[in-house]
């Protein structure tokens, strides 16, 4: 199975590059393989939460359908608000599988969603038994949060916050 074309990024902002977000994009047909069968299924209609502020889930998503908003707190932690949209391709929750704290943003579906469920316990497995694979997409985990953590640093410097 070719998973090349496994992510697709319809909404990119201008000047995004869809590569740099590609989660574990050399990574062979059987590695892909390996992992989807330590992942499920989950589906989202509009409007529903898939992960919420506070939670102490410590699962990885990959997101292979639809488009979902990131929602932080703000004034005093009595609302929310969107800080950027996730599309297909990208993974969501890698906080909270890396650090085990508790989620830092809620995100709700905007469209229809699909996405693969990987728990902490079930990486676990997958990392005794494929030390390689798991060793990469921790490696990938901590490129993707680098460059959120980048852009995120850009917003707040170009706010003069």
């Amino acid at each position: 199975m070719d998973f090349t074309s496994f992510f697709d990024y319809p909404n990119l902002a201008a000047g995004e590059r869809p590569e740099e977000m590609v989660f574990l994009p050399d990574r062979s047909d059987d590695d892909w393989a390996k992992l989807l069968t330590f992942t499920e299924t989950r589906r989202f209609r509009s409007g529903e939460v898939v992960i919420r502020l506070g939670d102490t889930d410590r699962a990885l998503y990959l997101v292979t359908q639809g488009s979902l908003d990131v929602l932080i707190p703000y004034r005093g932690n009595q609302s929310l608000r969107r800080l950027t949209t996730v599309d297909a391709g990208s993974v969501i929750g890698e906080q909270a599988f890396l650090d085990g704290r508790p989620r830092s943003a809620t995100i709700r579906a905007v469209t229809h969603c699909e996405l693969l469920r990987l728990s902490f316990e079930a990486f676990e497995v997958l990392a005794a038994r494929e030390p390689e694979l798991a060793r990469a997409i921790l490696f990938d985990l901590g490129r993707i949060l680098s460059i959120r953590l980048r852009r995120t640093s850009a917003i707040i410097s170009a706010s003069g916050a």
